[in-house]
């Protein structure tokens, strides 16, 4: 039985704690990777998740801490930095709000990649 390449996924940002939450099903799909890389295509208006085997410093990875995944339904991190930049860059993201994000795992990539224009904002 052949498995779907590209299927669709979640991601969640805070910007009250500044945090962006992975959800563990999109782990999954890039191969329950040991680290992971954000990146940013302004241009595109889109944002990925990508599966890094090692820690690269100069390329800021996270690293995935696998004895967490068991029991939570999703990786956090918290950068400032980063969802400060994407307030700046995109400004369509609101102070203090939380928001989901759409995309798609393209498993042979091992990255999933979420379109800004799919932001929904989180009613809490």
């Amino acid at each position: 039985m052949n498995e779907p390449s590209n299927l669709n996924t979640q991601m969640s940002i805070d910007l009250k704690k500044y945090r962006i939450r992975v959800h563990k099903e999109s782990l999954h799909l890039i191969g329950d990777p040991e680290y992971i890389q954000f990146l940013v295509n302004i241009d595109s208006r889109q944002v990925a998740i990508r599966a890094v085997e090692k820690e690269q410093v100069n390329l800021q990875t996270h690293r995935v801490d696998q004895t967490r995944m068991e029991s939570d339904y999703s990786l956090e991190i918290y950068s400032r930095p980063f969802i400060e930049r994407l307030c700046k860059e995109f400004n369509c993201l609101g102070e203090g709000n939380s928001y989901r994000l759409t995309g798609t795992a393209i498993q042979s990539e091992r990255i999933a990649v979420f379109s800004l224009d799919s932001l929904q904002k989180i009613d809490i």
